[in-house]
């Protein structure tokens, strides 16, 4: 069956026989829509579903990428009608046949960059050969996904939405490709990480997903959320030359050619002035809702606090060294932290000057101290950046859905640094350690990494990974037995002891990761929040 041909709710449609890098069989079916283009009048909408199709549609093309600019070209690529998503299945449905979990995958890039649908980087193919429907998709990025003016036409989290819609497009139609409607994992690293957290805290995704991995990312980080939207968008009329009243800036940003307002976003975005070591804007809001169902009303670390988010067993975890992302993109706030060894004017809370001084006494002792721990200079300036835009906010999340989770909680320290390492491979650091979302080269094949056959510790780490969070899309427990592959058994955390998984060379479990360092950050999350 070459092109196999299924029908979902929406019309028929054409895919292809496929063949994973080990040359196993499985089936593709690409570029499905999942809501109407997000153009012209719907710009900056919630998303609306499909409409049908009466011909059989060819799900063999690729999908365009959501539109964004590129800072390192200078150029804009995709387009606006961005919404839709790839199903890739090992088996078709045949009579008595089991279905199979499902993995539903959120890409990555501060919710202003990236592409969910891109074969190349995000294979399915170590996820199809265990047995697992994989799902990926595109969303709306940046001021077309974000754009939050209080106003039903524009009420902010569209990105967030389109993700839902998504959810409710596999919920009505994935047992059509052999996948389990009521067998449905979320995962996804960095924004994405964050995504599947906000995607448990919305009273709008119940009953849609079973399981969750976020992997280095939550929406407790400051790059994650921001009040300052309204502003950041009145600054776009102003750089295009144009004076508008509040009241007309809707209209404005609707009129505007789609590329023309990426790049004014873009630059009203290098504009800002922000603390830590990232900042992408466009990101996700508290709505203030008038008229229309928010997605989300309330800050997220009081949701977390109080239980109130979808529970289900939840897999997180992040990498040893997050913040050498901050030293490759040349951020000159890294440089200033090394040559000052000043830490609280860079944290992205708010206080006075007495709370800062004690507060700055005590992180340059747990910095400073570690100075000796690394071979690079700027190594005290690389952790501040992993925990402050990153581990902080990871382990405090962590940490609230534990005690209140009625399910499982997992959670892992990705410290393996081998040649599928991707950030490290593609932004050629020369640093030792794991860097921020490097893990996603042991999950998703991609072909800008080397090449089969792998290395035999690069080879075991992949088999581990692979296996551990498929089992747990399976059954809840990434380690339902003990073998060459998982040698160990993962604990899940509990209340009063957050046990941790380092995956490296050599798995072992923490009872505890970087107490000292964690401590401060779920004291900073708990009394000061976030200083927008």
């Amino acid at each position: 069956m070459p092109n196999p041909i299924i029908k979902v709710h929406e019309g028929k449609l054409k895919g292809a026989k496929c063949k994973t890098i080990n040359d196993v069989v499985y089936y593709s079916f690409k570029k499905i829509p999942y809501a109407k283009p997000p153009e012209n009048e719907l710009r900056f909408s919630i998303p609306h579903p499909p409409e049908p199709w009466d011909e059989v549609r060819d799900a063999t093309e690729d999908c365009p990428p959501s539109h964004q600019y590129e800072q390192h070209s200078g150029n804009c690529i995709g387009q606006e009608d961005c919404l839709y998503l790839n199903v890739y299945t090992p088996k078709l449905p045949s009579l008595g046949s089991p279905l199979l979990p499902v993995m539903f995958y959120i890409h990555g890039g501060g919710f202003i960059s990236g592409h969910g649908t891109d074969t190349n980087t995000n294979g399915p193919d170590y996820l199809i050969e265990k047995d697992v429907v994989m799902v990926s998709i595109n969303y709306r990025l940046g001021i077309f996904g974000f754009l939050a003016l209080d106003l039903k036409e524009a009420p902010g989290n569209m990105g967030l939405r389109d993700q839902v819609q998504a959810l409710k497009w596999v919920k009505q139609n994935i047992d059509k490709f052999n996948g389990d409607p009521n067998n449905v994992t979320i995962f996804g690293l960095s924004a994405g990480g964050a995504s599947v957290e906000y995607i448990m805290l919305s009273p709008t995704a119940k009953e849609l997903f079973h399981k969750a991995i976020a992997q280095s990312g939550t929406s407790l980080c400051h790059w994650a959320h921001t009040s300052k939207m309204k502003q950041l968008a009145a600054k776009i009329p102003l750089l295009d030359g144009k004076s508008i009243k509040d009241d007309e800036l809707l209209h404005y940003l609707k009129s505007l050619p789609t590329i023309k307002l990426a790049k004014l976003s873009m630059m009203a975005l290098a504009e800002e002035k922000f603390k830590g070591g990232i900042h992408f804007g466009f990101v996700p809001v508290i709505e203030k809702p008038k008229d229309w169902e928010p997605f989300l009303d309330q800050p997220t670390y009081d949701l977390l606090s109080r239980g109130e988010f979808t529970q289900v067993p939840f897999m997180t975890g992040f990498a040893t060294r997050e913040g050498l992302l901050t030293l490759a993109l040349g951020e000159p706030i890294l440089s200033k932290v090394v040559k000052e060894k000043k830490f609280t004017p860079n944290l992205p809370f708010q206080f006075v000057d007495s709370e800062a001084d004690e507060l700055e006494r005590k992180l340059k002792k747990i910095y400073l101290a570690r100075e000796q721990d690394f071979k690079d200079p700027e190594c005290f300036a690389i952790e501040y950046f992993s925990d402050v835009d990153i581990i902080g906010g990871v382990y405090t999340a962590t940490s609230l859905i534990a005690k209140k989770n009625s399910c499982p909680v997992y959670f892992y320290e990705f410290a393996y640094d081998g040649n599928l390492n991707a950030v490290k491979y593609l932004l050629n650091i020369k640093r030792e350690g794991a860097c921020h979302v490097d893990e996603i080269g042991y999950l998703l094949r991609n072909d800008m990494l080397p090449k089969p056959p792998y290395q035999a510790m690069d080879k075991w780490v992949l088999d581990s990974m692979v296996t551990m969070w498929t089992n747990f899309a399976k059954c809840g427990n990434p380690t339902p037995k003990i073998d060459k592959v998982i040698p160990i058994k993962w604990d899940p955390v509990t209340e009063d002891q957050m046990r941790c998984l380092v995956i490296s060379d050599k798995m072992i479990v923490k009872k505890e990761v970087y107490r000292e360092r964690m401590e401060v950050y779920q004291q900073l999350y708990r009394e000061k929040r976030r200083s927008e």
